[in-house]
């Protein structure tokens, strides 16, 4: 028997109303998923994982590329191109590529096999976008009209800059920076309005940063992604509905970011146009909902980093207790509930890690999109 799914356990059923929000028949193609087993952070995943968190969220499709191998990538991604062959179309692979070794060779090798695009992550492999190599991967894409899924994160200098001059010398390039492009946000958006092949995967959890990159950034340049088994596609797919409405999205609109416009690139495609940037919120936010992610914004870097979030947590479960007769009492409701799950499992930390992050950053999108009913 399994292990419980936290995300599951809390999220299930307010998932699938939530998914009821957007056209009926929407595809979900989830831009950002791993296999493999030798990652040193720990984290394995089999491509019947992947599919299990496709279907647990109701999702057709995702691209899958190999976690970190210290040894190279050449089996990994042989690896990859046979689970994709042998997932019935439900995935398609990308190649990992090292820039250290002959990148663009492996990448036609891969392709030639049946890889859709390629991934980048310069933190791991430890390059930057500058790199003459990196400049011949991004030719090789600007060639075939490929996606490059881009590790985004903190820690990789001038990652921003140098994919933007990228973008504007290969137009044919679809650049996919990860995890919302948090290193570059505050200002990667002007530049994002102008360059229609550069792209920003959902593939994260903090709801404050969410909410900036579907406010600042044009629908078009937004992909969905989990980042499973980092992520789960059940907490991904809800944030992208409820963020996206939040900024005042139609629904419409957020059925292309769920998987249709990703489709669509992938089968040669110019990119959409799915009109401007919404702008931030011109209503003012209630005051209660920030002060409870703010909390939970602590407990969960508490947690991850190895110490107690038991008093953040109880400090955004005291802030959820606003009076029967506030207009976010449901909305607060539902977020207290998920908190006492995460209070309830920090006893066992840190085997119970995912059972304290899961409910908590669900809470914290629940109560960062306080205009969003639950």
């Amino acid at each position: 028997m399994g292990a419980p799914d936290p995300f599951l356990d809390v999220l299930g059923e307010l998932h699938r109303r939530h998914l009821a929000l957007v056209p009926e028949g929407t595809l979900w193609f989830d831009a950002h998923t791993h296999t493999g087993f030798n990652d040193p952070d720990g984290f394995s995943a089999t491509a019947q994982d992947i599919v299990a968190g496709l279907d647990a969220a109701g999702q057709q499709h995702a691209l899958v590329f190999s976690t970190m191998e210290p040894d190279g990538y050449r089996e990994a991604n042989d690896r990859v191109i046979a689970e994709a062959a042998a997932s019935g179309g439900r995935l398609r692979a990308l190649a990992r590529l090292d820039p250290h070794d002959d990148p663009v060779a492996e990448a036609r090798r891969c392709l030639e096999a049946g890889a859709v695009g390629l991934k980048l992550h310069p933190r791991a492999e430890r390059f930057e976008m500058h790199a003459p190599r990196v400049e011949a991967i991004v030719a090789l894409a600007d060639e075939h009209r490929l996606p490059i899924v881009i590790h985004a994160g903190r820690g990789i200098p001038a990652l921003g800059r140098d994919t933007v001059e990228l973008a504007r010398r290969h137009p044919g390039a679809r650049l996919v920076l990860a995890h919302a492009g948090i290193s570059d946000l505050a200002w990667i958006w002007r530049d994002a309005a102008g360059l229609p092949n550069l792209f920003f995967d959902t593939a994260w959890w903090n709801v404050a940063d969410l909410l900036a990159l579907f406010a600042m950034v044009p629908p078009a340049r937004i992909l969905y992604a989990s980042d499973m088994p980092y992520g789960h596609a059940l907490f991904n797919g809800m944030a992208l509905v409820r963020c996206g409405l939040a900024v005042g999205l139609a629904p419409e609109t957020i059925a292309q970011m769920a998987g249709g416009h990703l489709a669509h690139l992938l089968d040669g495609g110019d990119p959409l146009d799915l009109g401007p940037a919404p702008g931030p919120p011109r209503e003012p936010q209630p005051p209660m909902p920030p002060r409870v992610v703010a909390h939970l914004t602590g407990a969960v870097a508490r947690a991850m980093g190895g110490g107690d979030p038991t008093e953040p947590l109880a400090l955004a479960r005291l802030a959820c207790d606003v009076p029967p007769d506030d207009p976010q009492r449901p909305l607060l409701a539902v977020a207290e509930q998920m908190i006492a799950a995460a209070e309830g499992a920090c006893d066992g930390l840190p085997k119970t890690l995912r059972r304290v992050v899961g409910p908590a950053i669900s809470a914290s999108l629940i109560a960062g999109t306080p205009s969003v009913e639950v």
